[in-house]
C-alpha cells in the first residue's frame, strides 16, 4: 500500500503487481498491511478495507467517529472516507483490501451495496471462527495466484460480506437485503459517493444512471428508507465535514470545492444539516482527535 499526492488528503492506493487499470485485491498481517507510522495523520483510500483484529487496543477514527479498537472486532472503510488510526501498540490481525471492479469481475457474485455495511461490526464470539475460516480461504487461494483463484477469491469474499450481515451493528432496511433492484442502488451509492457536490441534484443523478426520478426514489427508498435527496445532501455534508476537520480549508474554499454560490450559502446548509456552524464544528472535530491522541 502506498500514498498518492492528491489534495486535500492523503490517499492510499494498493501497490499490488497487477497493474494500475486492473481490479485489485491484496490480504495479509496488519503488521504488513495495515496501519503504519503515517496512519495516525487522516487520509483516505482509492479501495475498501476490511481489518478483522485478534489482539490490540485503541481507536479507529473514520469521518470523525471513534470508534474503540478491540480483539474480534470488524472494521470497514470504504473508499473516500477519512480516517486515522490511534494505536499505542502493534496490532494482531488481519487486513483484505479490494476495490469495486475486483468484487464485481467475472465469477463474483451479484451487486453488493457497500454503503449498507458500517464502520465498525461486532461478530458473536461462537462466530469468530468462521470469520477465521473464510479469512484463511481467502489468504489460500491468494497465494495459489493461478486462474481460478480470484474467481474464487470474489465467492469468499461475498460469504465475508453476507456473513457480516448477521453481526451487531449491521442494520440494513428489508429492500435492501432481499437485493431489490440491487444494481441500482450500487450504481446510485457510488455516484453519490464519487460525485456528490451542491450541482448534484437527484434529477441529474437519475439521467447519469438512464432512469426517471420517480423510479431512482422508488428504489433508493425501498433499500435504504431515505430518499435520494436526503442521501445526496447528507454526502455533501460528510465531505464538508472531512474538510473542516482534517484540513487548512477555509469556510469559502470548502464551499468553491463542494460547488456551493458562495460561502454563506454553504454556511446556511451546514448549519441546517448539522445543527451547528462549521466553524464550531471544526473546533470540536479537532478537539475529539486531539482527545484520541492522549488518550
Amino acid at each position: 500500500m502506498t500514498t498518492a499526492s492528491r489534495s486535500p488528503f492523503p490517499v492510499h492506493v494498493i501497490e499490488g503487481g497487477r497493474g494500475r487499470d486492473a481490479p485489485q485485491f491484496e490480504i495479509g498481517p496488519v503488521l504488513s498491511h495495515g496501519p503504519r507510522e503515517t496512519a495516525a495523520i487522516p487520509h483516505r483510500h482509492e479501495f475498501l478495507e476490511i481489518l478483522y483484529v485478534r489482539e490490540g487496543r485503541g481507536t479507529h477514527i473514520i469521518d470523525g467517529t471513534a470508534y474503540p479498537i478491540a480483539a474480534g472486532r470488524l472494521y470497514l472503510v470504504r473508499r473516500g472516507q477519512v480516517h486515522a488510526w490511534v494505536t499505542p501498540e502493534p496490532l494482531d490481525g488481519t487486513v483484505v483490501l479490494f476495490d469495486e471492479p475486483f468484487l464485481a469481475g467475472p465469477g463474483g457474485p451479484d451487486p453488493v451495496n457497500l454503503g449498507h455495511y458500517p464502520n465498525m461490526l461486532c461478530p458473536d464470539p461462537a462466530r469468530l471462527p468462521r470469520v477465521e475460516g473464510l479469512l484463511a480461504a481467502m489468504a489460500g487461494e491468494y497465494a495459489e495466484g493461478d486462474d481460478q483463484s480470484d474467481p474464487i477469491v470474489r465467492h469468499l469474499l461475498s460469504a465475508l460480506l453476507l456473513l457480516c450481515r448477521r453481526f451487531d451493528g449491521f442494520d440494513a432496511p428489508e429492500g435492501a437485503r432481499a437485493g431489490l433492484s440491487a444494481e441500482l442502488g450500487v450504481e446510485f451509492t457510488k455516484l453519490v459517493a464519487e460525485k456528490a457536490s451542491a450541482t448534484l441534484t437527484v434529477r441529474s443523478a437519475a439521467m447519469r444512471l438512464g432512469v426517471t426520478s420517480g423510479y431512482l426514489r422508488e428504489v433508493v427508498v425501498a433499500q435504504t428508507g431515505r430518499t435520494p435527496g436526503q442521501i445526496i445532501r447528507s454526502a455533501v455534508l460528510t465531505e464538508a465535514q472531512r474538510l473542516l476537520a482534517n484540513t487548512g480549508m477555509t469556510c469559502a474554499q470548502v464551499a468553491d470545492r463542494l460547488g456551493f454560490e458562495d460561502a454563506s450559502y454553504f454556511s446556511r446548509f451546514f448549519r441546517r444539516e448539522a445543527g451547528a456552524p462549521p466553524s464550531a464544528y471544526r473546533r470540536q472535530a479537532r478537539e475529539k482527535y486531539q482527545a484520541c491522541l492522549g488518550a
